[in-house]
């Protein structure tokens, strides 16, 4: 890191608007292209490249550079867009399954009922959240992804009774921390 460089960030920890303005005004345009890269849309490419800005002023106190601000501020850019990517993806699992079960297309006559669904599977999946991280691996590649234990078992390199044992697991743990009585779910709705 050059001398100006290291100047330029104690500049930018003391809570200097000049020195935040000049990094901002070299770096968005090339933040901005480089989220693209990644995330091949450019107002999302723009939100990220902003949120990274805030970031860096708003935590400016904390930076330890000990690269250079550009590698810096690129691999803060990837972090976010590898986040955006993944929850992208989940939406995007989420989606296919609400379209396999035809929920989509679904008008429910009760928008009370729907938002009572939505506050369920909410809840499902902030259960889902909580599972250990193998377990919950096992408990997606299976309800999500629709793989067999057989082929989850060759994806994760574990045996299929470890697999088995996973979503016994899962299903006992989610029952738990869900506590939730269908029978009276369906009382009400009738």
């Amino acid at each position: 890191m050059q001398n100006d460089e290291k100047l330029l960030i104690c500049k930018l920890r003391e809570g200097n608007h000049n020195a935040f303005e000049y990094i901002f005004k070299s770096y968005y345009r090339v933040v901005t292209l480089f989220a693209n890269r990644f995330i091949n849309d450019i107002s999302v490419s723009q939100e990220i490249a902003g949120d990274v800005f805030t970031i860096v002023w708003e935590k400016r106190e904390q930076i330890d550079i000990s690269i250079a601000l550009k590698s810096y501020l690129f691999k803060m850019t990837q972090n976010r867009c590898l986040n955006y990517l993944k929850h992208k993806q989940i939406e995007n699992l989420y989606v296919d399954y609400l379209q396999r079960r035809e929920i989509l297309n679904y008008q429910p006559a009760d928008f009370e009922k729907a938002f009572y669904n939505k506050e369920i599977a909410a809840q499902i999946k902030a259960a889902v959240d909580t599972l250990p991280p193998q377990c919950k691996a096992v408990f997606t590649l299976s309800r999500y992804q629709h793989l067999k234990y057989k082929q989850i078992a060759v994806k994760l390199d574990i045996s299929e009774k470890t697999v088995e044992r996973h979503m016994s697991l899962a299903f006992e743990k989610l029952r738990q921390l869900l506590k939730y009585d269908f029978s009276k779910d369906q009382i009400k709705t009738s």
